[in-house]
């Protein structure tokens, strides 16, 4: 991506703009499905000099997960005003001749991502502010009125007796597609679920990648925006509240859900700010079915990486943390 590309673009859709220019254009590392890049943009409108910090969210080549930009960027559009922190979009644009992939823009937000940084010292003071914040942005999330905000564009939803249903089949259809080699652990952990399937207490939006590191804190311990819904779909709350605890995600290497707090806590503030009781028994399937999930999204980046589809080192490195995954599995399913 250049420069001159994002100022054509940016020319194209502001018309009435003059003398745009783009600086301090640079990718930001992370994310399973969609490069991220981070730029300033001036221009004079109206007599006015204006200044903007944007984000663009370009299809890869090859990725961890292949997901649907339009998806995203209308759950972005819809979630505006709705006390769910998140960057306001501008563009959506499918024609690869800007950027020679499709792509969207949006805001940019300020605040920090790194959840390896979020667990050290400097947020110590801020930390239990934070975790609490966590906690009733997921809570408002899944007491949206999703229908009012036109979020039926995820598709019909599934039944409470069938969401858990609707994600196994979700996740081993991705593996069996995408796996290089047999995978018995996961095929055990497969054969688990199918025999403990819960039923959702409710239908709710559910963003499938809550978690630390998926939001942006500054200092002072605000979240300013919750990131990266290219996995939203309607389901089961439960499924949120079990993917913030996955071991993976304690980046803290101890027993705390995201660096944050620990266990206990967040069932009984999201129970609190909520109004959803946590259904223990579910929150456990549902840790397993993310593991299996987490596991499949690296194989799938495993085999862009040796098809030749990518070339990010990330992708060809990230499978070799299965192992780790299938032990949590085998833990899980055994306990």
């Amino acid at each position: 991506m250049r420069e001159d590309q994002l100022v054509a673009y940016l020319q194209h859709r502001m018309p009435q703009a003059q003398g745009i220019t783009v600086s301090n254009l640079a990718q930001i590392p992370g994310g399973a499905s969609r490069e991220t890049w981070s730029f300033d943009a001036r221009w004079t409108e109206g007599g006015r000099e204006e200044t903007r910090g944007l984000v663009v969210r370009r299809d890869p080549g090859a990725s961890l997960l292949e997901t649907e930009r339009d998806v995203e960027f209308q759950v972005y559009k819809a979630l505006q005003g709705t006390g769910v922190p998140v960057p306001e979009v501008y563009w959506l644009e499918t024609d690869p001749r800007w950027l020679e992939r499709p792509f969207f823009v949006m805001s940019r937000v300020r605040g920090e991502t790194s959840p390896q940084l979020l667990a050290t010292e400097l947020y110590d003071r801020v930390r239990p502010k934070i975790a609490r914040q966590k906690v009733e942005i997921l809570a408002r999330i899944h007491n949206l009125d999703w229908q009012s905000l036109g979020l039926d564009l995820l598709g019909a939803p599934p039944s409470p007796a069938h969401c858990a249903e609707v994600e196994i089949q979700k996740w081993e259809s991705i593996m069996r597609q995408d796996a290089l080699e047999p995978q018995p652990v996961l095929e055990l952990a497969l054969s688990w679920l199918k025999r403990h399937k819960p039923v959702a207490q409710r239908i709710c939006l559910v963003h499938a990648d809550y978690r630390t590191g998926n939001f942006l804190v500054d200092e002072e311990g605000v979240i300013h925006g919750v990131l990266d819904w290219e996995m939203v779909h309607l389901g089961d709350p439960m499924e949120d509240v079990a993917w913030a605890c996955l071991r993976a995600w304690r980046w803290a290497r101890d027993e705390r859900i995201g660096a944050l707090m620990d266990r206990e806590d967040w069932f009984r503030q999201y129970e609190e700010c909520s109004g959803i009781k946590v259904d223990r028994e579910a929150v456990h399937f549902w840790e397993v079915l993310g593991n299996v999930k987490l596991a499949t999204i690296f194989i799938t980046g495993a085999r862009s990486f040796c098809e030749g589809r990518s070339q990010e080192i990330m992708l060809a490195l990230a499978s070799h943390v299965n192992p780790e995954l299938e032990a949590e599995l085998l833990n899980l399913i055994g306990g």
